[in-house]
This record gives C-alpha cells, sequence and structure tokens, in this order.
C-alpha cells in the first residue's frame, strides 16, 4: 500500500486491498463514506457520523440545500403575486373608464378634505319617473365620508321627505333640488346639502335603480327580514318591473329572514306604500340593503372588483380617474375599512308635518341634524335618540 493508493483527484487518502477492494488504513473493509464496517452496529446501521477533521472539506449540508431549493419557490410566489397586483391594477384602470364622468366641477377630492376625511354624495334616482315639472327625483340620498386614520367608510341616509330649503326654490322636500328642470341635479343637490348641514361637498356618485340589480348581484344578494305586507308590496313591484322588462317574474318565496337577489332587493328598497312604513321605513330598507353590499364589497379584494365590475359602469360622477384611485388608495392603505351606517334625523327627531299646498313632509330640526352629522364624521361619535339616553 504506497502512492499507488493515492487517489490523485481528491485531497483524502483512499486505501485499497489486492483485490481493488476500498480499506481503511488499517485494512479494513468501509463503505463508500470511509466507514469500516467493523465500526457497524448489530443491526447493519453505520455509526453517527464525526465531525470531520481540521483542514478536511466539508461536504454541504443537507439543510441548507434545501434552503437553495426553497428560493426559486419563493421567487416563483413572488412573481405569482406580482402579477396578480399588476392585472388586478389593469383591471380597475379599466374599469375606471367604464364610468359616465360628469366634469362639472373641475375640483379635485384630495384638496376638499377635513382632518383628512373624505366626503361626497350618494344619489339613487329611477330615470322612469318624471312628474309634472320636476326631472328625475333622489329617491336615495346619502352622505359618504371615508376616514382612513379611523379605518372607516360610513354611511348617512337622510330622507327624501325631508323639509329643506333649497337655493332658488324655496321650502320643499329634499329630493326635489335634483329634479329641477333648468339648475336642478347633483350640484344644486350638494349646495342644498352643504348649506342645510353646514358641510363641503363637491362631489358626487349616481346610481340609477334600474341598474342596482346588477350592483347587488356582484356581492351575491342580501338578507333581510320582510313583514307580510312587504312580501306583498314587494313581490307586486317585482311582477311590475319584470313584466315591463320581458324577463320572468323573480317572487320571493315568503316572510321572514329571506335572502334576496339583486331584483328583489332593488325592488324592497323602494317600496314606501300598502302599510309599509311610509319614507322613513323606506329609507331604513335602502340603508339596510346599501349597508350589506358595502360590506360585502369590502370584504375582501375578490369581492372588492366583484363590487366594482357591477358598479362603476353603472354610474355618473363628478369624481375623476384620479380621485377614485386617490380615494380607493387611501382607504385601503391601512386594511379593508369597516362600514359604518346611521340615518338623519334621528328617531326622536322629527315629525310628520303638512305644508300649505298639502304636500306632506318630515319636520325636523336643521342645526340638530348638522350637529348630529359633524359628531358621527368628523369626531366619530355615533348619535343616540333622546329617548334613549332617558333609559
Amino acid at each position: 500500500m504506497g502512492d499507488s493508493n493515492r487517489n490523485r483527484n481528491s485531497r483524502k487518502i483512499k486505501y485499497y486491498d489486492q483485490y481493488g477492494q476500498p480499506v481503511d488504513e488499517y485494512g479494513r473493509p468501509v463503505d463508500r463514506n470511509g466507514v469500516p464496517y467493523a465500526e457497524y452496529d448489530a443491526e447493519g446501521n453505520p455509526p453517527p457520523r464525526r465531525r470531520p477533521a481540521s483542514g478536511q472539506v466539508r461536504r454541504p449540508s443537507r439543510t441548507k440545500s434545501r434552503k437553495k431549493r426553497r428560493f426559486p419557490i419563493v421567487r416563483t410566489v413572488l412573481c405569482v403575486l406580482a402579477v396578480v397586483i399588476a392585472a388586478s391594477v389593469l383591471f380597475v384602470n379599466h374599469l375606471l373608464g367604464e364610468y359616465t364622468y360628469d366634469p362639472t366641477e373641475e375640483s379635485r377630492l384630495s384638496a376638499h378634505t377635513e382632518d383628512g376625511i373624505m366626503t361626497l354624495a350618494l344619489f339613487g334616482v329611477d330615470t322612469r319617473e318624471k312628474k309634472d315639472e320636476m326631472g328625475t327625483r333622489a329617491d336615495a340620498i346619502m352622505i359618504m365620508s371615508v376616514d382612513p386614520a379611523r379605518g372607516k367608510v360610513k354611511l348617512v341616509s337622510l330622507m327624501r321627505d325631508s323639509y329643506v330649503d333649497v337655493p332658488g326654490h324655496g321650502k320643499t322636500k329634499l329630493c326635489h333640488a335634483y329634479g329641477y328642470e333648468g339648475d336642478g341635479g347633483p350640484q344644486l343637490m350638494m349646495r342644498t346639502l352643504n348649506e342645510n348641514f353646514d358641510l363641503n361637498i363637491t362631489e358626487y356618485m349616481t346610481v340609477d335603480f334600474a341598474q342596482m340589480a346588477s350592483i347587488i348581484d356582484a356581492v351575491g344578494g342580501v338578507t333581510v327580514t320582510l313583514s307580510e305586507d312587504e312580501l306583498a308590496e314587494t313581490n307586486k313591484y317585482i311582477d311590475e318591473y319584470c313584466w315591463g322588462n320581458g324577463i320572468p317574474t323573480q317572487r320571493i318565496a315568503g316572510a321572514g329572514e329571506q335572502k334576496l337577489n339583486g331584483i328583489q332587493a332593488m325592488t324592497y328598497g323602494r317600496i314606501r306604500k300598502g302599510n309599509t312604513g311610509g319614507d322613513w321605513k323606506r329609507t331604513e330598507r335602502q340603508s339596510e340593503v346599501l349597508g350589506q353590499v358595502f360590506s360585502k364589497a369590502t370584504g375582501n379584494p375578490v369581492s372588492l372588483l366583484r363590487f366594482l365590475n357591477g358598479l362603476l359602469p353603472n354610474i355618473t360622477s363628478s369624481m375623476s380617474k384620479r380621485d377614485f384611485w386617490y380615494m380607493g388608495l387611501t382607504t385601503i392603505a391601512h386594511g379593508f375599512p369597516k362600514m359604518e351606517h346611521i340615518r338623519l334625523p334621528l328617531e326622536d327627531e322629527w315629525k310628520y308635518g303638512t305644508t300649505e299646498n298639502g304636500m306632506s313632509v318630515i319636520l325636523f330640526s336643521n342645526s340638530t341634524a348638522a350637529k348630529r352629522l359633524h359628531s358621527y364624521i368628523f369626531d366619530d361619535i355615533t348619535p343616540v335618540p333622546a329617548s334613549e339616553l332617558m333609559e
């Protein structure tokens, strides 16, 4: 056993017996790792591996090999995530080209925030209804506030029959401000809200109730509890809507808790006759439906994209594409926001009244309602009716 037993391709000295089989320096047969078979245990297992002596080359550990193999997986996941995000951005940007832009106000939403809180008006209209000299009236009137710092989006429903001062037209119903020929519409509506409730709203979104069905369907419908009167009145208008649009009727099966599709929920939110509570209860039903829609929409990214796909092609807004991006990115900067909702005036702070010409209206104190509104939006204090405070 001499120099001929050296392996020139390795720094480790190897020995071989006369038959060319590997042995250690004592002539004992060894395995391919250089471990003598004589050191194997009774079950034929090799002894634990010894730490290499100083100067010997250490083989790469399996742990490090696994880590190296994991790096391509991490890179793949990151690449897929980047593609998904990029595709979502492109999809939303495409949808932002689908809404009807009304550039009547060249102002930026970001320039009209108070304490970092954005406010805008939401209007629901029915373009099929035109009465007397009035144009399309606003059936649903809401103020939406976006409060990124607190992680909240708040909706304030205002009753359409609220008796307010409409600039240039005197005291009348709030909904009339949208319908006046000539100077009516969203701009007069925003001015009316600002002057009666001490606000600074410059942006709005309007959706036709005829399109609400697709928006509600986009989030999977809503769940409500109907009385027998509400069921009868809702089914009556479902029949009218479906027959008028040449589609099979989609009646609600019964009273009690029911999951409603888009057409059913849209109709349920509009009834106010047949012992269903008038404008007060209608506003409550609309708030219930829209509150669920917004909550579902902001539940996760997939729901939000579905909601936007149903919403944006069916709205008219003064907000530019930049405004929408600003509001959206600011809103979700700290995660998806919590949805909250109230209705004004509060339950104990209004009453029905009749004007000199026989018009039925809702009477309340504008200053009290304005204080409630500001406390809720800007101070994050939910107003409580006086009757509940006395309990």
